[in-house]
């Protein structure tokens, strides 16, 4: 899969590679590169694909901005997985993982 930056724009939520260099109030969305997906026989790599994290920071539970994300990959035939809500005490903030390009 190619970098989903320029799909990942049309969600309208600021977003970042790795990190933001200045504070921002979520919702926001962190992307990296995760790797990649290699197809591999008699030594040799006959394709790759590059996996990317998408991280969803949110204060307050949003389904519909949640469905909005995943529609986006979908329409976009990006293979994804999530995890659960995930709560960080430290921010006071939650965090949903999306794993990007099915590795």
């Amino acid at each position: 899969m190619k970098n989903p930056l320029d799909i990942l724009k049309k969600l309208n939520m600021p977003i970042a590679y790795f990190k933001f260099n200045k504070r921002v109030k979520p919702p926001f969305l962190i992307y990296r590169g995760d790797g990649s997906s290699n197809f591999t026989a008699d030594n040799v790599v006959y394709n790759s694909s590059y996996n990317y994290s998408l991280e969803f920071y949110f204060k307050d539970k949003n389904e519909r901005k949640e469905r909005e994300i995943e529609e986006l990959l979908n329409e976009n035939e990006i293979i994804w997985d999530k995890s659960e809500d995930v709560y960080i005490p430290s921010e006071n903030i939650f965090v949903i993982y999306y794993y990007l390009g099915g590795k």
